[in-house]
């Protein structure tokens, strides 16, 4: 049987992967900051669509205060992106993008106890690595 998180996993890959491409074709006609708007405007349609369809509520509980601060982090996440993408290549500021999950598993062993194995590591010399390839190569 798949694991459920596969396919909502492969779908983040895919959108991720679009995001670089879709953005830096907007970008030659518009500027960073419009892009941070119409994402705004994708989120916006998204909540309200969840919303109707009665998908989430608005919950005030002792998780909503690191739900918005993950919010605060994907918000200058995706600032960041664009800034970058408008003034780099695609092909360099993604796969340096994608080296987050060596900064994740090393932040979560210090902030959830989580324990740092033999293939994590090695999991993140590999990261590191494929983004200095991806970035150096000519």
């Amino acid at each position: 049987m798949t694991a459920k998180w596969l396919i909502p996993t492969v779908i983040y890959i895919l959108a991720l992967a679009g995001l670089g491409i879709t953005s830096k074709y907007a970008l030659r006609e518009l500027k960073w900051h419009h892009l941070i708007f119409w994402s705004g405007v994708g989120y916006v349609v998204l909540v309200i669509g969840l919303l109707i369809f009665g998908q989430t509520s608005v919950q005030w509980t002792a998780g909503s205060g690191w739900a918005a601060l993950g919010a605060a982090a994907v918000i200058t996440a995706l600032f960041m992106f664009f800034v970058a993408l408008s003034t780099g290549e695609a092909s360099k500021v993604v796969p340096i993008s994608a080296g987050y999950p060596a900064v994740t598993v090393i932040l979560a062993a210090l902030f959830l106890s989580e324990g740092i194995t033999v293939a994590k590591a090695l999991g993140v010399v590999l990261v590191v690595g494929g983004v200095v390839v991806l970035t150096t190569a000519e």
